[in-house]
C-alpha cells in the first residue's frame, strides 16, 4: 500500500543554479525518488542473494511448480493480517506483534548476513528450525539487529533494515514460485491489495498500526530532514480529527511529511524476478544479479510500475493499493523480457 504524502510535494522549495537563477523544486521529489531508491535497492539485493539462499536450502516450498503453493501462501499472510489487525483493533497483543515483527526482521537479516559473507549458518528446509539463525555468528547478528530496532525506530533505521531483510525475503520466497505459479500469484495478490485498500479498508488499518509499533514492515522517507518517527507524536497514516478548541478540522502532522510504501510493494514484485532468473533457461545478461532478460525486464517493467503509482499518488490524494500498477509493469516487462531472450510466451506464463 502506498500513501501519499500530500500536501508537501506540491510545494515548491527555490534551488539556485550557477546562472543565479532558481528553479521550483517539488519538495515531495527527493521523497519520492527516495522510496523508488528502497524499492529498487530490495529487489537488486535480493536478485544478488539468490544463488547464495538457494545453496543454503532455504526455499519456502520444495515443489516449486505447484500453484497450491499460492493458497498457502495467501492463507499464511491473511492469518497473519487478520491477527495483526484484531490485535491494532482491539489492543490486545500488540507488544506481541512487535516482537513477532522485529523477530522475523532480525532473522532474515541474519540470513542476508550469512549469504553476503559466508560466515555463520542458517537451519536449511526441512528442519525444524528453517530460517533461524543456528550459529554464534549469525545469532549475534539477529540479536544486535533486534536490539537496535527496538531501542532505536528512526526511519531511517528501519528502511535500511527493512531492505536488507526485504532482500532475503525475496529469494527464499522467489525461489519456492516456479513461473506459473508466480504468476497467479502477482494477479491474485493484486486483487486483493486494492480489495483491502480501496473496499475493506483494512490495509491502512494495519498500517497505522504498525506505525504505532515503529515496525520497519514499510518504507518512510520524510520530505524534511527534521521529521522523527521516535516523536512521541508520530502517527504513520494520520488523518483529520476534530480541534475541540476552535471546531476545525487538523490533520496529523506525520500525513504531509512523509511518503510511505509497504514492504509487501517489493517483495511480491521481487518474487518474480527471482523465479524468472532461477526457472527460465534464458542466458544470464547480468550474472552478479543470477538476472536474464525475463528478469531484467521485471525488475524494469516494475520500476515503470513504480511510475504510474507515484503518478496516482500526486494527482490523487489518498491511500493507493500499490500492487495493482507495481505487479501490471513486472508482469508486462518480464513477458517482454521472455519474448527479447527468445523464450516462448507459454513458457514464461508456465503453460
Amino acid at each position: 500500500m502506498s500513501e501519499r504524502a500530500a500536501d508537501a510535494a506540491d510545494d515548491g522549495e527555490d534551488v539556485a543554479d550557477a546562472a543565479g537563477s532558481t528553479t521550483a523544486i517539488p519538495s515531495g521529489t527527493y521523497a519520492y525518488v527516495g522510496i523508488v531508491a528502497l524499492y529498487a535497492a530490495t529487489i537488486v539485493l535480493g536478485l544478488a542473494l539468490t544463488d547464495e539462499v538457494a545453496a543454503m536450502g532455504l526455499a519456502m516450498f520444495q515443489n516449486p511448480g505447484s500453484v497450491g503453493n499460492v493458497g498457502v501462501f495467501a492463507a499464511m499472510l491473511l492469518v497473519a493480517t487478520g491477527g495483526m489487525v484484531a490485535a491494532f483493533r482491539y489492543g490486545y497483543g500488540e507488544a506481541l506483534v512487535r516482537v513477532f515483527l522485529l523477530g522475523s526482521a532480525s532473522t532474515l537479516t541474519a540470513v542476508a548476513f550469512v549469504a553476503l559473507t559466508g560466515v555463520g549458518e542458517i537451519a536449511a528446509s526441512g528442519s525444524v528450525l528453517m530460517g533461524l539463525p543456528t550459529s554464534p555468528a549469525s545469532i549475534a547478528v539477529a540479536l544486535v539487529t533486534f536490539a537496535v530496532l527496538w531501542g532505536y525506530p528512526e526511519w531511517y533505521v528501519n528502511d535500511i533494515a527493512a531492505v536488507v531483510f526485504g532482500a532475503a525475503a525475496i529469494p527464499m520466497l522467489g525461489l519456492g514460485f516456479g513461473p506459473l505459479p508466480v504468476v497467479v500469484l502477482l494477479v491474485v495478490w493484486a486483487g486483493y491489495d486494492a480489495y483491502a485498500v480501496y473496499v475493506s479498508g483494512h490495509m491502512q488499518e494495519l498500517a497505522a498500526g504498525l506505525g504505532d509499533l515503529r515496525a520497519p514492515i514499510v518504507f518512510v522517507v520524510p520530505h524534511s530532514r527534521s521529521f522523527s518517527m521516535r516523536d512521541p507524536e508520530f502517527d504513520l497514516i494520520g488523518g483529520d480529527e476534530d480541534d475541540e478548541d476552535d471546531g476545525e478540522q487538523s490533520e496529523s502532522p506525520a500525513r504531509s511529511e512523509i511518503a510511505l510504501l509497504g514492504l509487501g510493494d517489493a517483495i511480491i514484485p521481487g518474487m518474480l524476478a527471482v523465479s524468472a532468473g532461477h526457472f527460465l533457461d534464458a542466458p544470464a545478461v547480468v550474472p552478479a544479479l543470477n538476472a536474464n532478460a525475463p528478469a531484467l525486464g521485471a525488475l524494469v517493467g516494475g520500476l515503470v510500475g513504480m511510475g504510474g503509482l507515484l503518478y496516482l499518488v500526486h494527482r490523487v490524494e489518498g491511500a493507493h493499493a500499490g500492487l495493482p500498477p507495481l505487479n501490471a509493469g513486472v508482469l508486462g516487462g518480464y513477458l517482454l523480457g521472455a519474448v527479447a531472450a527468445g523464450t516462448p510466451i507459454t513458457t514464461a506464463l508456465g503453460l
